[in-house]
């Protein structure tokens, strides 16, 4: 009946991980997901710190990364008003990245990285019974990142970066009669009667990254980085449809006509603006022996930005507010720690843990489109070594706690549907070394 698509996934479904909280992506690395995350930034067997924290950059050799992480998503999903409403389904989606790194100086590394950082997506079947609420929703931060790294001496190295993003969006769903974009110009009886697709994206914006790097030792080091905030001013077209032929009060001012007949579409401009938080990372990297080492990482992210979701349209004359969704979600800390072991000259094994909470502070703010939850990640991965480069994998089990989404803009106490979500993530990456 129903598929829901959760985007933690695709070349789309966030800065940082196939599901991070809120919509947040950070699979673009195969060695970080095997460990959990863990140490982001400071392990230097790979090019992703370019982007997570670029102080890192010192530690890898001249070279190129290619990668992609698949996401597979089940999903059971429970109407909790009406239990005659229930379904399941299963996705797959991939989350493609790419990195370039150069030495400049001895001391000097640039870096460019193509990724997603940021992305949401569900789609539902065009009956399911929360369709007032949501049918499609997909958000997705597109990232072009160039990277530098200044190692100042043995023990510290610094590094900033300058993204360059533009997002996309498209949010459809029905209208009920309480709904309906200024309703004083048109009355209906029939629930669901229009459907409301939004489309548009914006303009490029900016962001940064700085990180610093220190060696403790030879073999223990931590790093800091900070990523600043994003702003997305979105520009794009709302168009809505007559799903059936309506009759009601009013109709003269949207068309000329008793009956405004199936199929029927009045169109306008739409426009929105998203604030996509800052983050604080500390990390850390801690060789036990020849073979073991340790690393562990925490992180700080501003959610709190989130406060609503309003978009504005002129459909139906004038530009007004025609959707506001209340999200007041909160600032949230990701924990992970991760080990690596190098079985042989070629083979290197690696296992972490995460735990992350959600943004979304209750049932009753969290919503169809964005139905997240806290989570755990389970995962394993292993790189093998070739002549002038490596093969990275890696697989991780998300957990998470299951909750109910409660938010409804127009109707509350009208709208309780339960998600259970288990996500398997298969991610694997090529590296040559220049």
């Amino acid at each position: 009946m129903k598929k829901v698509s959760m985007l933690a996934v695709a070349f789309m479904l966030s800065a940082n991980g196939a599901m991070a909280g809120g919509f947040s992506l950070s699979e673009y690395s195969t060695t970080s997901l095997g460990r959990g995350f863990a140490g982001m930034g400071l392990v230097g067997d790979d090019y992703s710190a370019i982007i997570s924290n670029p102080a890192g950059m010192t530690l890898v050799r001249d070279g190129m990364q290619i990668g992609a992480s698949f996401v597979d998503i089940y999903a059971k999903i429970d109407d909790n008003m009406d239990s005659s409403n229930s379904d399941s389904l299963n996705i797959f989606s991939s989350v493609p990245s790419f990195f370039v790194q150069t030495s400049l100086t001895d001391k000097l590394k640039g870096g460019l990285a193509f990724y997603t950082p940021y992305g949401i997506g569900t789609d539902y079947d065009k009956k399911w019974w929360g369709r007032d609420e949501a049918l499609k929703s997909e958000v997705i931060v597109y990232d072009f990142t160039l990277s530098g790294a200044y190692e100042l001496n043995s023990k510290l190295s610094l590094g900033a970066s300058l993204s360059t993003q533009i997002a996309t969006a498209k949010l459809t769903n029905d209208l009920n009669k309480s709904r309906l974009p200024n309703g004083s110009m048109i009355q209906i009886a029939q629930e669901h009667a229009l459907n409301s697709d939004i489309e548009g994206d914006s303009d490029p914006t900016f962001a940064y990254t700085l990180g610093a790097m220190y060696q403790l030792s030879d073999n223990h080091r931590i790093g800091l980085s900070y990523r600043s905030k994003s702003k997305f001013d979105l520009e794009g077209t709302h168009k809505l449809t007559a799903n059936e032929n309506i009759t009601g009060q009013g109709l003269n001012s949207v068309l000329s006509a008793p009956i405004i007949p199936q199929g029927y579409s009045i169109k306008g401009d739409a426009h929105a603006t998203i604030t996509l938080p800052e983050n604080i990372m500390v990390s850390s990297y801690h060789k036990v022996d020849d073979r073991l080492a340790i690393s562990a990482t925490a992180k700080w992210t501003r959610w709190s930005r989130f406060k609503s979701l309003d978009i504005y349209s002129n459909a139906m004359g004038t530009d007004s507010l025609v959707s506001s969704t209340e999200e007041n979600w909160r600032d949230t800390w990701t924990f992970s720690v991760g080990a690596d072991y190098d079985y042989s000259k070629d083979w290197t094994f690696r296992l972490g843990l995460e735990v992350e909470q959600t943004p979304i502070p209750s049932d009753a703010h969290r919503t169809a489109r964005i139905p997240d939850d806290d989570r755990r990640i389970a995962a394993l991965g292993a790189s093998y070594k070739f002549n002038g480069g490596k093969v990275d994998f890696a697989y991780a089990h998300i957990f998470l706690d299951g909750g109910n989404a409660k938010y409804s803009e127009k109707d509350p106490g009208n709208f309780n549907t339960e998600y259970d979500l288990h996500i398997n993530m298969l991610s694997a990456a090529v590296q040559y070394y220049f």
